[in-house]
């Protein structure tokens, strides 16, 4: 961690060394819940998360225009320390960022808007030094609170999307706020991982140096900085690893297809839609009591999905998705939202239904919103997109598939655009 942090300080420090670079310093105590309905929640009842962050904050200046086109929106880098609850199989986490700031209202006493970000946890407490020999790999052995579920590795994906407050006090001082939701989670590149969801609060305060000679640039950026293109057509092919259960200790493809056109009314957003096909090769797998009969399929030996054969048509899954985005100069951050056309094993879910009933459902069917992907995975599906344009024809894509706040797993690879 020291070694990370000395990064970040040097990292900032050289962007600082530019005297176009005006900069604005905040830190802040945190207190937060977790999310109600996890299965964290039950053994650690209602213990707050608290914790706390430093940031540095670079206020626009004009040479970026795209930060222009969101209300002059800012740009910061932080860095976090979390008690997990106070629980000593929790432990703690450490977090470095980059966040956004879009002004919804800025006033001279008040300024309202929106901070997503993502970046990196460090975790002190995994499933792997929690939980006792006696139970390693032992199928059902999580046992709660003996050891840690949450979470199977010690680098984690941190993502925060918050609403927050900056109150302009004198001399360039300022007193802050803010309130949203905080997610941890490995997105199953190694299990256990039911993540950690949080919603936090923040209070804190910001320093500006020489704030009285800061000026804003202009708000109004020409309508041709995105060359007026109003549609376009894109494709991209991703791919990543994955483990379904910790006592498999195997590691599963999974890739995605998209194909997707989108309108572009305003420059810095875009409204779309697509085709989504998505690839799971744990589902090439079978139970347990079944691998007598099938030779040349993994075995599983998690309970989730009722698997009788090793078919390779369950790994595939095709559905359609609305996609609104939203475009920060060269990058692109979508929240995909879509429904399964085609799901071959939304029938053979959740195990104990599927086992001892034949399941028969439609598109759209009710299930457990709150214990998505933990027994089964439902209809919906999110797709959190980003993609940073190398070309005008060529993006690079990394994105995190989860049913609700569930991550099924964290894809990249590469798109073209037409």
């Amino acid at each position: 961690m020291r070694r990370l942090e000395l990064i970040i300080i040097f990292t900032a420090y050289t962007v600082m060394l530019d005297a176009e670079v005006v900069a604005r310093y905040g830190v802040s105590g945190d207190v937060g819940t977790v999310m109600r309905g996890t299965i964290i929640e039950n053994w650690i009842g209602n213990r707050p998360v608290l914790g706390g962050n430093a940031s540095v904050e670079f206020l626009p200046t004009g040479r970026i225009p795209a930060l222009q086109q969101y209300n002059n929106a800012s740009v910061g880098i932080a860095a976090g320390y979390l008690n997990l609850t106070g629980n000593a199989v929790l432990g703690s986490a450490f977090t470095v960022y980059t966040y956004l700031n879009v002004p919804f209202v800025k006033r001279r006493y008040i300024e309202f808007g929106l901070r997503p970000g993502f970046g990196l946890s460090f975790v002190t407490k995994n499933y792997y030094n929690t939980v006792p020999d006696s139970l390693c790999y032992i199928p059902g052995s999580i046992q709660y609170p003996v050891s840690n579920g949450g979470f199977g590795s010690y680098t984690n994906a941190f993502f925060t999307t918050a609403l927050y407050f900056r109150f302009p006090v004198k001399n360039g001082w300022a007193i802050t706020a803010s309130y949203g939701w905080y997610h941890i989670s490995n997105g199953s590149i190694r299990q256990p991982n039911t993540g950690f969801n949080m919603f936090n609060g923040q209070l804190g305060v910001t320093y500006q140096p020489k704030a009285e000679t800061y000026k804003e640039p202009e708000r109004n950026v020409p309508h041709e900085m995105y060359d007026g293109k109003r549609w376009d057509v894109e494709m991209s092919l991703t791919g990543g690893i994955r483990q379904a259960y910790f006592a498999d200790r195997r590691f599963f493809g999974i890739g995605a297809v998209q194909i997707s056109a989108h309108w572009r009314p305003l420059s810095i957003f875009k409204l779309g839609g697509g085709v989504d096909l998505f690839y799971d090769g744990y589902y090439r797998s079978v139970n347990k009591e079944f691998s007598a009969s099938v030779s040349d399929a993994p075995v599983t030996l998690y309970k989730k999905t009722y698997l009788s054969t090793g078919d390779i048509k369950n790994c595939f899954r095709v559905g359609i998705s609305l996609q609104p985005e939203f475009v920060l100069g060269n990058f692109t951050l979508g929240l995909h939202a879509g429904v399964y056309l085609y799901d071959p094993v939304k029938n053979l879910e959740p195990y104990a239904d599927a086992k001892d009933n034949k399941l028969s459902r439609g598109v759209f069917y009710n299930y457990d919103f709150m214990n998505a992907g933990v027994s089964q995975d439902g209809w919906l599906y999110l797709h959190v997109v980003m993609k940073y344009r190398v070309t005008n024809h060529l993006f690079v894509q990394i994105a995190a598939k989860s049913h609700m706040a569930k991550v099924e797993f964290f894809d990249a690879g590469l798109g073209v655009a037409l």
